[in-house]
């Protein structure tokens, strides 16, 4: 499958032609999407207006390459029609003009860059708008170097402020641009029809795409984005690799220094130096970071336009079973030093190779908290926390085969098909490995089988759910062979036993702690085309208690004792700072100015810290970097704020319930 293409220069726009077999594809896809998708009746009718604007937002998501009067000369609205036609050209024109514009804009900045530093003025005292898919198109063509100068200056700082040196700066940017160069013209003809059939497939939902025919570790990439190497899932947001979530178990998570969000801008092997991937393609990244088990990475990464630039060292390795499995800690709490069970659950695992060759001590999840809580028991433990914070799922008869250690028997999940055939799983085995009380701790990053689990917990009243709202990703996704490639696709949703969907909303928790992450940034709501929430009829199921009753007193308890803790008041302040760091719009083109908004903002984290430390009766630390130091070590349960204050919710309700008893 190949499409013309024709590299014309700066002159005039790249020609990008479609094939034949790029339009029949098209028409296969557009078909099988209309008979196969959960969402292929009203829903897509609903949102065929928006697969326009999708095509322009995958062609230039940052708006700096189209503008108002390239728009006027195509009607967006006729696009779905067209390319369910199999008719790409229009399409494949502004990606062509997009092509050419990039390659417009390298060279200015090239040639400003050829001037030395001093062709930068960044002492002017103006701002960068920052812009995505809701901001509006510049005019015309004749603004846009405007706006890629201000861009050019904007990249300058962010390597200023990462205390470089301004020669050291041109010379730097010099090289990534050549590089952008280079790859923009290697530009392939499928790069071309991935990023207008996706388009229109994502306005069915996030997770609809196109995979194109490739061997086992291309297609691995583009299935999962997982990197085995190190162990993060990674994606595209426009010109940088953004980090979305770490594998539990993976180098990357244990080492505990890369977030999600974190942006990576370098990447390199051993003791080479660092090359640029500013603007690279998220597959050739993919291939700088991969490499041989026991190898070394280093990786340059950012948490924000002006935080400063990080250097991680990784040892590549593969995921290990026993590395992602669960673990158990006992916290003891309180002046009397009550004892509280915790078990984190990094993944829903199952060892299926083991369990299928007849393995009596195959690994799985709910064998191995079994176990656990059989320890815990032993302990003399009062309750149990299961934390899934960081949970991203994983087996989903691990999520129910799980709950039901802690009931009877029972329904636990339903699973409704795009042709409305509803299927329920649960637990028929009456066994108990613990029927004391219990907390489910779960985070933005909670999803999938761990709001399955989460949501059980909360509808049958087995315990509180703590922490804040989940991921909210409660559709089932299956791959359809095409006669080029395959089309991954979503055929079914997930449902709470009380008809509750987990898509969308996630598990919203009985009593909210403050999130790390925006919801805006991270989770199923934040993507324009997730599928809505809803509900279908409820099960019949045997409540077991109605903790509900207790939420007033407790979140009361709650409030007044993390009003009084510094750990935790410290957690707010922090929490607080980075939603609003995050939140920020524009950007001063000042170098000044955003070198005294860094200090600032250093200084306000190491205010925080103090603040805490002092109230703790520890030495205040002296500078924002031993601060820096201290986070990258990983804390001890008990300097978990979180996990603390959870502990001492489910002693609360533990006495609350006995009282509400008589006993």
């Amino acid at each position: 499958m190949m499409a013309a293409m024709v590299w014309t220069g700066a002159a005039s726009a790249i020609t990008v032609t479609p094939s034949a077999d790029e339009r029949r594809l098209a028409q296969l896809i557009t078909e099988e999407l209309d008979r196969r998708h959960l969402a292929s009746d009203k829903l897509f009718e609903q949102r065929r207006p928006m697969v326009g604007s999708m095509i322009l937002d995958a062609i230039d998501p940052s708006r700096s390459f189209l503008t108002e009067v390239d728009l006027a000369q195509l009607n967006a609205s006729d696009l779905p029609k067209s390319i369910e036609q199999g008719d790409l050209v229009d399409a494949y024109r502004l990606y062509g003009l997009m092509l050419d514009r990039t390659e417009a804009r390298l060279n200015q900045w090239l040639e400003t860059l050829a001037n030395g530093p001093d062709a930068l003025d960044l002492t002017n005292n103006e701002f960068l708008e920052l812009k995505d898919s809701d901001s509006p198109w510049l005019a015309t063509p004749d603004e846009l170097p405007e706006l890629w100068r201000q861009q050019l200056e904007n990249q300058a700082i962010n390597l200023l402020l990462a205390d470089r040196e301004p020669d050291d700066v041109v010379k730097a940017l010099i090289r990534r641009f050549e590089s952008q160069k280079n790859r923009l013209e290697q530009t392939r003809p499928q790069d071309v029809f991935e990023a207008v059939i996706n388009a229109y497939a994502r306005a069915y939902d996030p997770h609809t795409s196109y995979l194109p025919p490739a061997d086992s570790e291309t297609f691995n990439i583009n299935m999962s984005l997982s990197l085995q190497g190190i162990g993060a899932v990674l994606q595209t947001e426009d010109e940088f690799t953004k980090i979305v979530s770490l594998i539990p178990g993976g180098p990357a998570e244990m080492d505990g220094r890369l977030k999600p969000a974190d942006r990576i801008l370098g990447v390199g092997q051993d003791n080479d130096p660092i090359q640029d991937v500013v603007g690279w393609r998220l597959d050739e990244v993919v291939q700088l970071i991969r490499g041989p088990k026991g190898s070394q990475v280093r990786l340059e990464v950012q948490s924000g336009d002006d935080a400063p630039h990080r250097e991680i060292t990784l040892i590549r390795d593969r995921v290990q079973l026993e590395e992602q499995s669960a673990k158990q800690t006992i916290l003891e709490v309180g002046p009397e030093n009550r004892k509280v069970g915790v078990i984190t659950i990094p993944t829903f695992y199952s060892d299926f190779v083991a369990k299928q060759a007849g393995d009596p001590n195959y690994r799985s999840t709910t064998r191995d908290v079994r176990r656990l809580l059989s320890e815990l028991t032993d302990a003399g433990v009062e309750g149990v926390v299961i934390d899934l914070r960081n949970n991203g799922g994983g087996s989903l008869q691990e999520a129910y085969e799980l709950f039901g250690l802690f009931i009877r028997r029972g329904p636990v999940v339903q699973i409704q098909s795009a042709g409305g055939r509803t299927d329920v799983r649960g637990d028929r085995d009456p066994e108990i490995a613990w029927d004391g009380p219990m907390t489910v701790l779960v985070n933005r990053l909670s999803a999938s089988a761990s709001e399955i689990f989460a949501g059980a917990v909360q509808d049958y009243g087995r315990g509180l759910v703590l922490g804040s709202q989940t991921f909210g990703k409660g559709t089932v996704q299956a791959l359809l062979p095409m006669e080029d490639g395959q089309l991954k696709l979503t055929i079914a949703k997930f449902y709470r036993i009380s008809g509750l969907s987990t898509q969308h909303q996630g598990v919203v928790p009985d009593i909210a702690f403050p999130s790390a992450f925006d919801p805006t940034e991270i989770g199923e709501s934040a993507l324009d085309t997730a599928l809505p929430w809803d509900q279908i009829r409820s099960l019949r199921y045997n409540l077991l208690d109605v903790p509900a009753l207790r939420i007033p007193e407790l979140a009361e308890r709650h409030q007044a004792r993390i009003a009084q803790d510094p750990d935790f008041m410290a957690l707010v302040e922090r929490t607080q700072r980075a939603l609003t760091l995050s939140s920020v719009d524009r950007l001063s083109l000042q170098l000044a100015a955003r070198e005294a908004e860094r200090e600032a903002n250093n200084e306000a984290a190491l205010a925080i810290e103090n603040a805490r430390r002092t109230a703790l009766g520890l030495e205040p630390l002296e500078s924002f970097s031993e601060l820096e130091a201290l986070s990258a070590e990983d804390p001890e349960p008990s300097e978990d704020a979180v996990l603390m204050e959870s502990a001492r919710i489910l002693l609360d309700d533990i006495g609350l319930s006995r009282r509400l008893a008589g006993l």
